[in-house]
């Protein structure tokens, strides 16, 4: 796909998604009016990018504070433990600055000890909220802390699960870049497109205007690499539970056949319905031992260092 506005071609149209199907699914699935969104708006396209492999969702419909306000209420949105936190934590020393970008409720600090640590989350409440159980969160963009008085370059520069919300990742990891000191790290995860995850029936916590993004290895390291930052390391883990039910939901739908262009729309919503009651008793079951998780998670640093 071209950059943001140009004109694609044929080829790079992927699906094409009526945006009432989207509104119909967030309100049947979640309880969530986002018609306000998609005003003037009449279908959405997924495109891959033809430099980077990466997929969007176009035009952008991005969530607003009321509607990650309402996906909050429910405790399965920011699971406490992740082993993507686990595995980050471990990277960091004592004494290091570490800036967490998209921060949510601050759980990754509680991995941490012995450092700096800095948390941006735009969701005010999550900030209040973790300020209440004494973690260093605060609201803004990347722009507005570095050009605070407290700024200084991060060791460790973290954003787990933001990327494929944000509008315009290029200059999302050009913030990101800018946060970095020059023997730092950075560590992006993301939803991984090749797992199980996009194999989950018209799954609306992977469409718009939650996720905005679709990635891969392969379109992270080619993202990564036109911001001038190099792939050191990248790290997979076994399914969690908090995504055993989806996870089931993935291998029943695979089971009752699929296309391999549908990803969204009113025709998957059969599939969807009978794969997450059969899941539902399962949500507690670990899957197989070799079974992979959704998460991809890429440890970079500035090219060269």
């Amino acid at each position: 796909m071209t950059e943001l506005g140009a004109a694609p071609s044929e080829a790079d149209v992927l699906a094409t998604i009526p945006a009432a199907d989207l509104i119909r699914a967030w309100r049947q699935d979640f309880g969530i009016d986002v018609a306000h969104l998609f005003e003037g708006i009449a279908q959405i396209e997924m495109r891959r990018d033809q430099t980077t492999g990466r997929i969007d969702f176009l035009p952008r419909v991005l969530g607003d504070a009321p509607f990650y306000q309402a996906l909050r209420r429910f405790e399965w949105y920011h699971p406490s433990r992740k082993l993507e936190h686990v595995h980050a934590a471990s990277l960091a020393k004592p004494g290091q600055r570490v800036l967490d970008i998209g921060a949510g409720n601050g759980d990754f600090a509680t991995y941490l000890t012995g450092v700096d640590y800095v948390g941006l989350e735009q969701d005010e409440a999550a900030v209040g909220a973790a300020r209440a159980r004494g973690l260093n969160l605060q609201t803004g963009s990347i722009a507005a802390w570095r050009g605070s008085a407290t700024a200084r370059l991060a060791d460790l520069v973290t954003a787990f699960q933001v990327l494929e919300h944000v509008p315009d990742p290029k200059a999302f990891l050009g913030d990101l870049k800018s946060c970095l000191a020059p023997e730092g790290r950075l560590i992006i995860g993301v939803p991984d497109a090749d797992s199980y995850v996009s194999r989950v029936p018209d799954l609306m916590l992977n469409a718009p205007p939650h996720h905005v993004t679709w990635w891969t290895e392969a379109s992270l390291r080619a993202s990564l690499q036109r911001a001038g930052l190099e792939v050191l390391n990248v790290k997979r883990f076994p399914v969690e539970p908090w995504e055993y039910q989806l996870w089931w939901m993935a291998k029943f739908s695979n089971w009752m056949g699929r296309s391999q262009r549908a990803h969204f729309g009113a025709g998957l919503r059969v599939r969807k319905v009978v794969s997450y009651a059969l899941s539902w008793p399962l949500q507690g079951v670990a899957p197989p031992t070799a079974a992979q998780g959704s998460t991809v998670l890429v440890e970079a640093r500035h090219a060269g260092a």
